[in-house]
């Protein structure tokens, strides 16, 4: 069986899985997609110890976008999965860093993941596996590596994937056969997936050692030939291409005004060739269907549409006296509504400003903090009452009790002892909301609580 996999859909797919004789990343693997309904992905997703960038942003940007061309033109369901890493080395030493834990670390900028993705209309996926939320999965998995042969523990406790035990089916994507050992990995998600994933992405950076190794390790685990059957890579944006994007948007933008005013009548123009106009857009629809289906090309796809807003603007030449002739709104209209839906299918829209979901969330969100801090408050007023002297305990206690004074403080500190992990709990609670930009400051008479999340920026008090 060939690398690649097979469902509804009859798409040309640029295949970065190398085969002998052909380099690496030139190759076109068979058909993609024609007998399934629904499709199985694999996304490589953040390590959430900073902030992501803007290299981050165009390699979702860029798999979300053939995440919808699947869906909205070739009616395939996607199942997909990511991959969250909120534990390494890295997490660990920017928590120190920052004076909080390596999970709070991990929640903040996996949150601030999550909203980027948001803003730029990326889709979430079907499910996000955390590597802390499968750590018996995990070891699952590389108990099964090392039972089959592919792995071995040192005495440090490292386990180790045996290259050489993998031979000559080591370096099918990249080519790369290094005679050495690489760390046995976190690919339980494939799993998720069983013997085979139809599409795995993930940006160039990763093919190797990253990738490599997960097939190498997958297909060690599964005892399967082939694990990945389409393994897609995401290139460096460039400027270039930056400032070709911003000059396509306006010329688009420009078309759609200019439609609109033509067909409200508030732009005056010569009779308008229909029958030219029709055609062009449903040789458009073909094309752009055409071009999906190589390759996810969504350059010719793009470039259609350029050409039918081309023809269309030649007709849209102002003149100065309105000759009382009919105006063809209709074939206008089709035109916006078909580019409008082209780019609303791939995430997209002109005109109104998009905005990640908000609104009413705030208000519920600022209800659940307020209870949680108000929770807190009272963790730490049990905590905190201990009987400070013998005048202290109620009267009817003394008479019955008649502890001498050493005995109650003896009392005090046995108490102190055993309340302590419930202050240190509210400490540590309070400064992991801190670094959320939730601040609970106390005062002689409240615990004043400051939200600064999401557009909520107020102020609340709770009893002391």
């Amino acid at each position: 069986m060939p690398r690649g996999c097979f469902l509804k859909m009859a798409v040309d797919l640029q295949n970065s899985l190398a085969k002998p004789g052909i380099d690496v990343g030139s190759q076109r693997m068979g058909k993609l997609m024609v007998q399934k309904s629904t499709g199985d992905r694999y996304s490589c997703g953040p390590t959430v110890y900073d902030h992501a960038h803007l290299g981050h942003a165009c390699s979702y940007v860029r798999f979300y976008i053939i995440r919808r061309i699947m869906t909205r033109f070739f009616g395939i369901e996607v199942l997909m999965v990511m991959g969250v890493t909120d534990i390494d080395d890295k997490i660990i030493k920017r928590a120190n860093e920052m004076n909080i834990s390596p999970v709070a670390l991990a929640r903040i900028y996996e949150e601030d993941f999550k909203q980027d993705m948001a803003a730029l209309k990326v889709l979430p996926p079907t499910v996000y596996m955390r590597v802390t939320d499968n750590i018996p999965q995990i070891i699952s998995f590389i108990k099964t590596i090392i039972s089959n042969g592919q792995a071995y523990a040192t005495s440090q406790g490292n386990v180790y994937f045996d290259v050489k035990s993998w031979g000559k089916r080591y370096g099918v994507l990249t080519g790369i056969n290094p005679d050495t050992q690489d760390e046995a990995g976190k690919y339980c998600y494939s799993a998720v997936f069983g013997k085979q994933l139809d599409i795995h992405t993930g940006g160039i950076d990763l093919a190797f050692p990253h990738h490599e190794n997960e097939i190498a390790q997958c297909e060690a685990y599964h005892q399967c030939e082939q694990w990945g059957n389409y393994f897609l890579h995401s290139v460096e944006f460039s400027e270039e291409s930056m400032e070709d994007a911003k000059n396509l948007l306006q010329a688009i933008s420009s078309f759609i005004r200019d439609a609109n005013a033509y067909i409200k009548g508030q732009l005056v123009c010569d009779p308008v060739r229909e029958d030219i106009l029709w055609e062009r857009l449903a040789s458009t629809k073909v094309t752009v269907k055409a071009a999906f289906a190589d390759d996810f090309d969504t350059s010719r796809a793009v470039a259609a549409i350029m050409d039918l807003i081309h023809h269309g603007n030649r007709q849209l030449k102002a003149v100065t006296k309105d000759a009382g002739s009919p105006r063809s709104s209709v074939v206008y209209g089709s035109i916006i509504s078909y580019i409008e839906g082209f780019f609303n299918a791939l995430g997209m829209s002109f005109g109104e400003r998009q905005v990640a979901a908000g609104g009413d969330k705030s208000a519920v969100l600022s209800s659940v903090i307020e209870e949680l801090v108000r929770f807190r408050t009272k963790v730490r007023h049990y905590a905190l009452a201990l009987p400070e002297a013998a005048d202290a305990v109620p009267v009817e206690d003394m008479v019955r009790a008649e502890e001498p004074k050493q005995e109650l403080k003896e009392k005090r500190k046995q108490l102190m002892r055993e309340r302590k992990p419930l202050l240190e709990a509210c400490d540590s609670l309070r400064e992991d909301l801190a670094a959320f930009g939730i601040h609970i400051k106390p005062t002689p008479y409240a615990s004043v609580l400051f939200l600064y999340l999401s557009g909520i920026s107020d102020s609340r008090e709770d009893p002391l």
